[in-house]
């Protein structure tokens, strides 16, 4: 595609001449190959050493990252020294930045990447047993060496962001049975991509029971949502989804984060969590970019996306878990993941994330001749005006997504490993949501 070259002050990035006659989408969507003859330039600050489509296959340094930690570990076990900060997340980047989400690969050169692709798809599945449990929850709990057993089976692991740890693996294409292998290849159609998510009982108990509710109430509402399958590793507790950034073929597909894409874009975009639904709304109306191919579909899945968030209790549906996928040529918003009801956990309990408001929530409007913040009624009018959709349809929205939520409490209270007081929480957080909701519909007619 192209290469990559990194100064003190710069992230340089070329496109190979002749890429864009490929038509393949390149880097991001902000960069697309027919327009970028040149090279890309970007100031490298402290949020992005690099263009910010490169630098989401860079876990963030956080000490209680689960990635960026197996990463360090594999590093030791291969003697490689590198400063911490930026030469570490170099290292990391060209050995695990490639086999990760989406179609980006990164290596260190030609030949690592000609050996990467030329090498057999190791077809071979190993059954999870109690040693590999063991290594896993040790090195959630401590982050200590008795993570050789991880590390000897995955080798260095591309990164896959969020609040658990995640790991990219394979299994069988009729579903989970226990045996897991390495991602697979192309041409390798006997197998799937899943990612392996695991549940630290410590921190978040029954975080992986509440996000397959997560997914099977939003599978009931209409929306497109991968597999999953409950999993148990010795007495460590999983969830296996399946992947939807592969064909049957296991190509990768494109796909890319609202992060990634608004950073690319703005310099002002800083976090994932630094732009609001609104701005996202008209980014999907941007005149030069196209994000998607049929744009009053993706206000219409913003929209419920943003309801069925605030009817589930799930507060962190920020922009890093919201993208856009190429699908023979046709650009949308991605099947739903990681809707995980996180309100259930005390310091989560928030309507959205930080700085992520719509239709300016809570905000006092400058002219508008009220001292009264924006009522949460009103901000959902305004958002939905942003969307450009009428009154009558959103309300309708609202009417069928609550429906479709009906049984939600008692499938919150059947959960077998969320403590008690977290199904309260979250059972209230939603009945609270629900009357809202259905009091702004009914007004919304008149």
């Amino acid at each position: 595609m192209g290469r990559l070259t990194v100064t003190d002050q710069q992230a340089r990035f070329t496109y190979e001449e002749g890429f864009a006659s490929t038509g393949l989408r390149g880097l991001g969507l902000v960069y697309p190959p027919a327009e970028f003859t040149s090279t890309i330039v970007r100031e490298r600050n402290e949020y992005f050493d690099f263009h910010p489509p490169v630098q989401s296959l860079v876990p963030p340094r956080s000490e209680r990252n689960f990635q960026r930690a197996l990463l360090l570990r594999y590093l030791e076990a291969k003697r490689i020294e590198a400063k911490p900060g930026f030469d570490t997340d170099w290292e990391m980047l060209i050995r695990a930045g490639h086999g990760g989400i989406g179609h980006l690969d990164v290596f260190e050169n030609d030949e690592a990447a000609r050996l990467w692709y030329g090498t057999p798809s190791r077809r071979d599945l190993v059954e999870v047993d109690d040693r590999f449990g063991f290594s896993l929850r040790e090195f959630m709990t401590w982050f200590d060496d008795k993570a050789g057993v991880l590390i000897d089976l995955l080798g260095p692991t591309p990164t896959v962001g969020g609040a658990i740890p995640k790991l990219p693996l394979s299994i069988p294409r009729s579903g989970w049975d226990g045996r897991i292998g390495l991602p697979t290849r192309f041409g390798d159609s006997g197998r799937m991509d899943i990612i392996l998510k695991l549940e630290n009982t410590a921190t978040y108990p029954g975080i992986t029971e509440l996000e397959q509710l997560g997914l099977e109430v939003h599978r009931r509402a209409g929306f497109e949502v991968p597999r999953c399958w409950a999993v148990t590793i010795g007495s460590l507790h999983g969830l296996a989804v399946e992947r939807f950034d592969r064909t049957q073929a296991c190509v990768p597909l494109f796909f890319e984060s609202l992060y990634s894409i608004l950073a690319s874009g703005s310099r002002t975009v800083t976090t994932h969590y630094s732009a609001s639904y609104d701005r996202v709304a008209l980014a999907i109306d941007h005149p030069r970019i196209q994000l998607v191919n049929d744009r009053k579909r993706a206000k219409q899945h913003l929209f419920e996306r943003l309801v069925m968030a605030l009817l589930t209790g799930n507060g962190d549906l920020h922009l890093q878990n919201l993208g856009i996928i190429d699908r023979n040529g046709e650009l949308a918003f991605a099947p739903v993941y990681d809707p995980t009801p996180m309100r259930a956990y005390g310091i989560h309990d928030i309507l959205t994330p930080p700085g992520m408001t719509f239709g300016d929530y809570g905000d006092y409007l400058a002219g508008s001749g009220s001292d009264e913040p924006v009522s949460f009624e009103l901000a959902l009018a305004r958002f939905a005006r942003v969307l450009g959709i009428r009154k009558a349809d959103y309300r309708s929205s609202i009417e069928r997504l609550v429906d479709h939520c009906a049984d939600y409490p008692e499938r919150i209270e059947a959960l077998s490993r969320l403590p008690p007081e977290n199904k309260r929480r979250l059972a209230k957080v939603h009945h609270a949501m629900r009357s809202r909701l259905l009091k702004h519909a009914g007004q919304a007619v008149g």
